[in-house]
């Protein structure tokens, strides 16, 4: 895969302040997960982030856009902005995001538990 080396770039380098971050193969590209919850994705090079609509503002204004994939001759976007190297680069703003996508992702994630288990009941 063309992205190997960038995503070791990613969880070895720019997540190398949190030990829990791996990165599994997917799609084409790669899941990025923190203790076993997926906050990022690697695709075509890039690094992207899970946001929700509340950000998106925030994102636009770094110059991100949205991770895109075509099915069926349809583009869709996903709740996952890019990363840019700007952004990489500057540890303090790198780290708040990378913080808040996880957060959001894991709050996501206690959401979807939440509804397994009122269905199972």
């Amino acid at each position: 895969m063309k992205d190997k080396g960038f995503i070791e770039y990613v969880v070895h380098d720019l997540f190398a302040y949190a030990s829990d971050v791996s990165a599994r193969a997917m799609f084409g590209g790669y899941g990025v997960y923190r203790s076993g919850v997926m906050f990022a994705l690697v695709g075509d090079g890039e690094l992207y982030f899970k946001i929700n609509e509340e950000q998106k503002q925030i994102y636009k204004g770094l110059g991100s856009t949205p991770f895109m994939y075509l099915k069926e001759g349809k583009a869709y976007e996903m709740s996952y902005w890019k990363i840019g190297e700007e952004t990489q680069e500057n540890n303090e703003l790198f780290r708040e995001l990378a913080e808040q996508s996880y957060e959001l992702a894991l709050e996501k994630s206690f959401e979807k538990a939440r509804k397994k288990l009122k269905n199972k009941v």
